[in-house]
């Protein structure tokens, strides 16, 4: 009998996106991904929709509604997504692991892109600040894992 080859690493890696970052207080709502709304990947920032308790992934500036938090039990055939008509979590206080388009410092600023993505970039024709948010970590290049904060008081 032959047993397969088995390698395990040794770093783990420290989340990924949509995963609550730590056990320090936060507040999560539970919303409905609209009906007009595109898929909505783990960890992506999302707007209220029109319908009361609804959410959807940006396409410009909107009302800003929190963090979509992974969920495990999503069937596997969705991939990371939560697709229309799903019910999903949302971030709305407390930390949480997204991915960070560039380079960023704790304490930065953050602000999310018409598609739901994070930056520290102040792009005032398209990107949205998020209020009383900052990132809680660093990064060193582009797309790479961050803890974002959001409700800080300063």
């Amino acid at each position: 009998m032959v047993f397969p080859t088995v390698s395990y690493s040794r770093d783990t890696p420290a989340g990924y996106p949509g995963m609550i970052a730590t056990t320090e207080p936060g507040w999560n709502i539970s919303a409905i991904v609209e009906a007009g709304s595109g898929d909505i990947p783990f960890g992506r920032g999302v707007i209220f929709g029109t319908i009361e308790d609804t959410v959807k992934l940006p396409t410009a500036l909107g009302k800003f509604a929190g963090v979509a938090i992974a969920d495990r039990t999503v069937p596997a055939a969705n991939g990371e997504v939560f697709k229309p008509y799903d019910q999903l979590s949302v971030r709305k206080n407390g930390s949480i692991w997204v991915t960070a388009l560039v380079a960023v410092a704790q304490g930065d600023p953050v602000y999310m892109t018409p598609t739901g993505t994070f930056t520290n970039v102040a792009n005032s024709a398209a990107n949205q600040l998020i209020e009383n948010a900052e990132w809680a970590s660093v990064t060193s290049g582009t797309n790479q894992l961050a803890r974002l904060r959001l409700g800080v008081t300063k």
